[in-house]
């Protein structure tokens, strides 16, 4: 993948992918910058400079070729290659998240679950097993799963976050309401629900 692309560019790109994935199903062959502008409402210019960024090029008063273009993203994006993952806190959100099956298309297959709850270690959340946390940092190692989705209280993250770290995680998809350190070699995304919500809110109320 090119190091030129921009963050918010990268963040845009699994958008188009899924309206390609869409526009495939629905039967129709190409899609302009211009069409999936306007279903993401943002602004045509922008979307022709993503792609261009990933070296895709499409065809002048045609557009693009949604099969060649869709294959194109997944080897851009690295689509096709699996990664696992563990997911640590079983909570409401965790078993949200363990069940839903659209990460598959992204690549994202979540093997096991974590927890210090008692009456939750040994239990199944579908076809997924929670463990005792204490037991990550062997899985770690025998399983060589480097990524891990955060999804507990925000009191205990940052002591969750350590153990990872110290446990082998190289990634951390972060769901707990709290900012979290880590060291510069550790790779992490925050996922902020809440702040979602508040922005949300303020834009239903017009301020």
């Amino acid at each position: 993948m090119s190091k030129q692309i921009s963050i918010p560019a990268l963040k845009r790109l699994p958008s188009y992918y899924y309206i390609l994935c869409q526009s495939m199903e629905s039967g129709k062959k190409y899609i302009s910058s211009a069409t999936i502008a306007k279903l993401l409402d943002i602004d045509d210019t922008q979307v022709r400079k993503d792609i261009a960024a990933t070296g895709y090029v499409g065809k002048p008063k045609v557009g693009f070729d949604i099969k060649d273009f869709k294959a194109h993203l997944e080897n851009y994006l690295d689509l096709n290659t699996k990664k696992e993952a563990f997911l640590i806190g079983a909570g409401n959100l965790g078993i949200a998240l363990a069940k839903y099956e659209g990460f598959k298309k992204y690549g994202l297959n979540i093997t096991a679950l974590f927890d210090e709850d008692i009456h939750k270690i040994g239990t199944m959340v579908g076809s997924k097993k929670i463990f005792d946390i204490e037991k990550l940092p062997d899985l770690v190692e025998r399983m060589n799963v480097h990524i891990a989705i955060l999804t507990v209280p925000a009191p205990k993250a940052q002591e969750v976050a350590d153990f990872l770290v110290q446990s082998g995680i190289k990634a951390i998809w972060n769901f707990a309401p709290a900012n979290i350190k880590v060291p510069d070699n550790i790779i992490i995304s925050n996922q902020d629900l809440a702040s979602s919500f508040v922005t949300l809110s303020l834009m239903m109320s017009g301020k």
